[in-house]
């Protein structure tokens, strides 16, 4: 188990950078953050899990994973998003990697009860969630058949750009279970996929659409029969314009 974090836990510098990033995620109820700050403080705070050693990670990875995930669920815009999501399984995975579970499950939980009118917000749950399943898949497959559903329920948003990180989403997902979830969860992704290759009205979430599908095939097409992949070209065709 992870060492529970303390306010008397020695500064290193990746300490250092958690306790600033806290800052600015608590400075967060009076004005939006500022997205070159933080996109500065985040590159900084990858860099330091990656050079830093694993206990002083440890002393503080508990404190660094809730301030990231505050970050990235009050609405940080793209670039954050990215570098947040990347910085938290980072530190899951230089840490401990126990909390994998509870963070994919607050993020599912996050996603399941998202409001339309938070795009941005979800956007960056689901920018998350999508990370550490390219990280952790395998350890985390029992949570396909729900971000499935929770990727179909992402595809109902007007925004494009959330249609977009649904299907990223289930991309990283698909592809980080390497198709060792149970299959109802692929038949159901696999039914997504296509309905969005060939229905969405934005060509940028059919071409994300058509990649889905071609991780689908990467993994093997589970719970698909020949005639389903031998249809994948045709499919991927019609998400041109």
């Amino acid at each position: 188990m992870a060492k529970n974090y303390n306010m008397a836990a020695p500064l290193s510098r990746f300490g250092v950078l958690v306790a600033q990033l806290e800052s600015i995620v608590a400075s967060t109820v009076h004005k939006s953050p500022e997205p070159l700050l933080c996109f500065d403080l985040l590159s900084d705070l990858v860099s330091a899990i990656d050079e830093d050693t694993k206990e002083n990670v440890l002393l503080w990875q508990r404190r660094c994973e809730d301030a990231l995930y505050s970050l990235l669920v009050i609405g940080a815009r793209r670039p954050v998003r990215h570098l947040g999501s990347v910085a938290m399984a980072k530190v899951i995975s230089k840490g401990d990697a126990i909390s994998i579970y509870s963070r994919a499950s607050s993020l599912q939980g996050f996603l399941s009860d998202g409001k339309r009118s938070e795009p941005q917000r979800i956007a960056g749950a689901a920018q998350c969630l999508g990370e550490l399943y390219k990280y952790f898949g395998r350890r985390i497959t029992s949570g396909l058949f729900e971000t499935t559903i929770i990727a179909t329920k992402l595809m109902k948003f007007n925004e494009e750009f959330v249609r977009q990180e649904a299907l990223y989403m289930l991309q990283n997902a698909l592809e980080g279970s390497g198709g060792s979830a149970a299959s109802t969860a692929y038949s159901e992704a696999f039914r997504l996929i296509i309905k969005s290759a060939t229905g969405d009205k934005s060509f940028a979430v059919r071409i994300a659409a058509s990649r889905c599908l071609k991780a689908f095939a990467s993994i093997g097409g589970p719970g698909l029969g020949v005639a389903e992949l031998d249809n994948s070209a045709s499919y991927c065709v019609k998400a041109g314009p």
